[in-house]
């Protein structure tokens, strides 16, 4: 059975790989590392190579643990160009192109045509916060795949990775799920996106007012679906297009925006209820501020509602 797993790094595990080797790590003896002078902790099957990673304006170590079926990596890197208050979810995708533009882009480089055509990595959740905010992503590279999950908690960036023969038995999660952080940053929470922030002012009736105090309905106000006469109707709704980058990535699912359909025919306020990585919830936003409508209605007069927008977005 022929294994070549080459990521960039020149690591390869081929089948020439003597037989007492092989046996030494078909079961490993997991070891906790912690490396001097960094801020994280792993399990890791054996005592792992150290080098050191650059890619850009990212550079740091790559530690890495070879079984007979499996490499174990975890790398450990400053962004230099990374800014205060740099949006997290732009982070985020830029680390996943750090991942297959940059660590995986020799190892792609080696394969045939088909393989090369055939390899991809493909988003498959955002991590559970846990102090850092993560991904992770599946990859296919010729003869093996993997799983890499990553975070990002400021200027550091700590990408773990797993790969080996589909169908082997290599654990994953007991490497993952021993990894923590002691930065100082990973307990500062993602900064907001400018996209789900309010986009207009909402109009309110303010408590002591003429209008509230006599009891009149302030048709200033926003109204939910069940107080207006009739709702907001559309009239013509553009499908947001994919990103490159969401498609490069395999990115599917669900945007879910709140937005304020306002009696003077402008979609505002829109806030993320559900996002989507890779730039869909930005599509998302951008298609529904150019959403034309009429008004809802509340005893005759136009007036403001809140809806749900819901955008799907389908590979096929």
């Amino acid at each position: 059975m022929r294994l070549l797993l080459t990521i960039g790094f020149s690591i390869c595990l081929l089948s020439s790989i003597v037989p007492q080797v092989r046996a030494q790590y078909t079961d490993p003896d997991w070891i906790e590392v912690s490396p001097p002078g960094e801020s994280f902790h792993v399990s890791m099957p054996n005592q792992p190579k150290v080098e050191a990673e650059s890619v850009g304006a990212v550079s740091g170590k790559r530690y890495t643990a070879l079984t007979g079926i499996a490499t174990y990596t975890i790398w450990s890197l400053t962004n230099i160009d990374y800014r205060p208050n740099q949006d997290t979810d732009l982070s985020l995708d830029a680390t996943a192109e750090l991942i297959w533009e940059g660590l995986f882009k020799s190892a792609r480089e080696q394969l045939i045509d088909k393989d090369r055509r055939d390899a991809r990595m493909t988003y498959v959740r955002e991590l559970p916060p846990e102090g850092l905010t993560g991904r992770e992503y599946t990859l296919n590279v010729g003869a093996v795949n993997g799983t890499a999950e990553f975070f990002v908690a400021r200027e550091h960036i700590y990408i773990m990775l797993v790969m080996g023969q589909p169908g082997g038995d290599w654990p994953r999660e007991k490497f993952f799920a021993s990894f923590r952080s002691s930065s100082p940053s990973s307990a500062i929470p993602p900064s907001p996106s400018p996209a789900s922030l309010p986009t207009k002012p909402l109009v309110t009736t303010v408590v002591g007012s003429d209008t509230a105090a006599s009891g009149a309905e302030d048709y200033n106000r926003v109204f939910t679906g069940r107080e207006v006469t009739t709702k907001a109707r559309v009239l013509e709704k553009a499908e947001p297009t994919y990103t490159e980058g969401a498609r490069k990535f395999g990115v599917e699912g669900t945007v879910v925006l709140r937005a304020v359909f306002s009696k003077d025919g402008q979609v505002t306020n829109i806030r993320v209820v559900s996002k989507r990585p890779h730039g869909l919830t930005q599509r998302a936003i951008e298609a529904a501020r150019a959403i034309r409508f009429t008004p809802a209605m509340k005893d005759g007069q136009p007036v403001s509602m809140w809806m749900e927008l819901q955008y799907n977005f389908n590979l096929y």
